[in-house]
């Protein structure tokens, strides 16, 4: 019975583990970290008291290893997988990584580390701490006259009034009982 008359099963495509369109030998170790700040504010009595919080940029540690006795049969795969990573930290440009949990988008190779011993003389192995960049979009927009405002000193656009002189302030009881004595 040849595969095509066999009975539709579905099929699970994985994508291959990647880092910035990278692909390694292996992936010794992926480690993935989200979190949250959450704010805290002190009140009078009792405990603090949180009211917000926001996502942090996601992290993830991949250590991996490529052989030179592997891929194009140039015996230096190491070297040029190394010239790689180094060519994707420097550009500074957002890519993605595909790991065995999940996809990233606009992440950046924070940090690189590779030690040669005797026993890694012929492959690379590396540790790569990668960040997430949060990027936004901004706009500039115009607002309408003071004249066309409901309320222009609060929701008009900023104008220069000159310098002011601090005036002192009244309190609303000197106007009932009068100034204090000094004495």
């Amino acid at each position: 019975m040849s595969w095509m008359s066999k009975p539709s099963q579905p099929v699970t495509i994985r994508p291959t583990r990647s880092l910035g369109g990278i692909t390694f030998d292996v992936v010794i170790e992926e480690h993935h970290e989200d979190s949250l700040t959450i704010t805290e504010h002190p009140v009078e009595q009792g405990a603090a008291i949180s009211d917000h919080a926001w996502r942090q940029p996601a992290l993830v540690v991949i250590r991996a290893g490529v052989s030179d006795s592997s891929g194009d049969g140039s015996g230096r795969r190491s070297q040029s997988v190394y010239d790689a990573l180094l060519a994707l930290q420097a550009s500074r440009e957002p890519f993605d990584i595909v790991t065995g949990k999940r996809a990233y988008r606009n992440m950046l190779l924070e940090s690189l580390s590779a030690t040669t011993d005797a026993a890694t003389e012929n492959a690379l192995v590396i540790t790569a701490e990668c960040r997430e960049v949060i990027i936004v979009r901004t706009a500039v927009t115009s607002v309408p006259p003071r004249a066309r405002h409901a309320n222009p000193n609060r929701t008009g656009a900023i104008t220069d009034t000159g310098q002011k002189q601090a005036q002192p302030r009244r309190s609303a009881l000197s106007s009932v009982f009068g100034p204090g004595e000094t004495s």
